[in-house]
């Protein structure tokens, strides 16, 4: 080999044990200096690894106990000390068992501050984790800040829409113990029929932890959260999926929240008129405008304040809806209510919009009646069948004060005017000069009634020009 490769790697093996040795020791020696260089109220700690982690006697020439053994045991400490030998040097806390069977120096590496709570709760203040039901374990030192996903002053990437600063205290607080352990045993059980969002990582594990919630530039308050592990303890790979009192409510209805109804979107299509969803159960502290998927199932009903929001899994995720504004159209063909058609978008995978829509006219019978009406959750298009055609006449359409303080929807209705790109062209809204139809002062008011008022009803907006 070559000499001088074979001097670089001695060299480096010599560095790397150095490092190794100021970091865990692995001989005795008889000279031993202890020195303390730091003192704190009683602080309780746990172990991080399942390594060996070997608690020294007060003389520092004899191990007594193997922390690995206590996984669930909480250590508490009040001072941090140096320990040099002619050999080695290192940081240590001296630590006691609650009972005190068990006491001495520590590695510092082998512990964090943290609490165990009885029924396998652990707690970490250093990672900002009010409770987790799964144990942190060290991966390495790259590992502490990915198992830390949540970080001290991070900021929450699921609550968005309109957030009000008064109503939203009363979920900034860090909730009861029992409350706590209630929603992270609930999580650990393997319940199929959950939001796909809540069985991500397979019940790997659950934990709390408070995040930001912005409610104006630079003003927030701090929420709990809930994460899911998807992975090993050593990944570090938690997503931030709920506020906890959505799943807290989850956790508490019958049945283990078994499903009160279920839909398949082959067959039906469910959705929230007023396209509103809220993340928690008081629809005056956040709502956002949620066009984007079907629901498919309700877990409960009569919660929030007014007793009208249910629970349900809408395209993947638990919200709030308004109970009263929840409705549901066959999927397969168009339904006749009231002299007027109506059907709506299909979210069965493989069915494009074009196609569905398609579907749908080819069974509609204009002589039956001269409308039609698109519905979304947001609103619909009507549509009117004159001289052997169908024409687009107006759009409904929900309108919240999204990014803005303040509480309350706005349906308006626009006309479908035509324009012009290049060669061709296409039928749009005429937002710019949409006209109110009734503003609702609360964001869970009901407004089913005017999805489906009498085209003659709307005739009224569009002919008063």
């Amino acid at each position: 080999m070559n000499k001088h490769l074979t001097l670089l790697i001695a060299t480096g093996s010599l560095l790397t044990a150095a490092i190794v040795s100021m970091q865990i020791p692995t001989t005795l020696d008889a000279k031993v200096k202890i020195t303390t260089n730091q003192s704190y109220k009683k602080t309780s700690f746990l172990i991080n690894s399942n390594r060996n982690a070997h608690v020294w006697n007060a003389k520092y020439n004899r191990k007594l106990h193997n922390l690995k053994n206590y996984p669930r045991t909480n250590f508490y400490s009040t001072k941090r000390v140096t320990i040099r030998t002619n050999h080695y040097f290192g940081s240590y806390y001296y630590i006691h068992s609650a009972n005190n069977k068990i006491k001495g120096y520590v590695w510092h590496g082998f512990l964090i501050k943290g609490t165990y709570y009885k029924g396998g709760f652990y707690r970490y203040p250093t990672f900002n984790v009010l409770l987790s039901n799964q144990p942190y374990r060290r991966g390495g030192m790259s590992r502490i800040g990915e198992w830390d996903a949540s970080g001290v002053y991070a900021s929450s990437n699921r609550i968005h829409g309109t957030v009000n600063q008064n109503e939203l205290k009363p979920f900034a607080i860090t909730p009861a113990l029992n409350d706590q352990k209630q929603a992270l045993t609930y999580l650990k059980q393997n319940w199929s029929y959950l939001p796909e969002m809540l069985n991500y990582g397979q019940h790997n594990g659950a934990r709390i932890v408070m995040r930001k919630v912005y409610y104006a530039t630079n003003q927030w308050l701090k929420v709990p959260m809930i994460d899911i592990l998807n992975g090993p303890a050593i990944s570090g790979n938690w997503e931030e999926i709920n506020p906890f009192a959505a799943v807290l409510d989850l956790s508490k209805l019958p049945n283990g929240a078994k499903p009160i109804a279920n839909y398949d979107v082959g067959q039906v299509t469910v959705l929230p008129l007023g396209s509103r969803a809220f993340d928690f159960p008081d629809p005056t502290a956040q709502v956002t405008n949620y066009n984007s998927g079907p629901i498919t199932r309700i877990y409960g009903n009569n919660l929030g304040p007014n007793h009208n929001l249910s629970l349900v899994d809408l395209n993947r995720w638990l919200h709030y809806v308004p109970t009263n504004d929840i409705f549901k159209l066959s999927n397969t063909q168009p339904t006749l209510k009231d002299g007027i058609w109506y059907f709506a978008p299909s979210f069965e995978s493989g069915v494009g919009s074009g196609t569905h829509l398609q579907q749908m006219l080819n069974q509609i019978n204009p002589t039956q009646s001269p409308y039609y009406r698109t519905m979304t959750g947001e609103g619909f298009i009507q549509a009117h069948y004159e001289n052997g055609h169908w024409h687009q006449q107006f759009e409904l359409s929900t309108n919240l004060p999204a990014f803005n303080k303040g509480n309350g929807i706005t349906l308006t209705i626009s006309k479908m005017i035509t324009k012009s790109s290049g060669s061709s062209s296409y039928t749009t809204a005429d937002n710019a000069n949409a006209k109110t139809v009734k503003h609702f002062d609360s964001n869970d008011a009901d407004v089913s009634d005017y999805f489906f008022k009498p085209a003659s009803y709307y005739e009224t907006f569009l002919n008063n020009d």
